[in-house]
């Protein structure tokens, strides 16, 4: 019966927790240490395991993305600065890509304020080639949002496209365009070492956007604005 229960506990160990956690429970069995002790180290591994792991970036095989401006003549955003970020993608691991962030720094928080609208995405605001569930080729196609919950520990806000629709999935090694229109003009062409992140399956890596990006002091002294008019107009009330 003892053995027969002592199975049990390292199919659980193993499955669970791992093979540090039954590595641990065969040197209590043979070192003769009491169950009262290795039911506790037990419990000290499974709330290790269940701690949340922190996400971090690394290098991508592969990255050469651009963005570019100009200013829009489509239907709906005429006037506005178009940003189209473009290029290719070379990830190695376990998952189908799921989105893409592209950082605009620290500097653009008041974009993350929903009383001021400077930038907008078209109801598909990204493609790029991709599989479906049949191995065939297809394009996927994304939601585009302003993100500014401090992903992957950092505080800038991201541009973030994430891929909707179960129908096509984007390939491990790709080509891909996404839009943003803003009111924000462009900032001079300069290199972003680690301003693109690509998520696929339990990993994220980065890599360098090179090109204009939007100059986020406009959005800053628009910010101050509006609180100063609301200012004045809370002296009338």
């Amino acid at each position: 019966m003892l053995g027969y229960l002592s199975r049990l506990i390292s199919i659980f160990v193993v499955k669970s927790l791992g093979k540090f956690a039954y590595i641990f429970f065969l040197v209590c069995a043979t070192k003769g240490i009491g169950m009262k002790h290795l039911w506790r180290g037990l419990v000290v591994a499974g709330l290790i395991a269940l701690l949340p792991a922190s996400i971090s970036a690394q290098n991508c095989d592969l990255i050469e993305i651009d963005v570019t401006a100009e200013v829009s003549v489509d239907p709906g955003y005429e006037g506005m600065y178009k940003y189209t970020i473009s290029g290719n993608w070379e990830v190695s691991g376990v998952g189908a890509v799921s989105y893409f962030l592209f950082s605009l720094g620290a500097e653009c928080p008041c974009l993350c304020d929903s009383s001021i609208s400077m930038v907008d995405f078209p109801n598909t605001a990204g493609t790029s080639t991709g599989e479906d569930n049949r191995g065939g080729a297809c394009e996927a196609r994304y939601n585009g949002f302003i993100e500014c919950s401090g992903l992957l520990e950092t505080d800038d806000v991201v541009l973030k496209y994430e891929v909707f629709g179960a129908s096509c999935n984007p390939v491990e090694t790709g080509t891909g365009t996404w839009i943003v229109y803003s009111t924000m003009s462009p900032l001079p062409w300069a290199e972003y070492p680690d301003a693109v992140y690509v998520k696929y399956g339990d990993d994220i890596c980065t890599g360098t956007l090179v090109g204009q990006l939007p100059n986020c002091l406009e959005c800053i002294q628009v910010s101050t604005d509006h609180k100063t008019w609301g200012a004045v107009k809370s002296l009338y009330r």
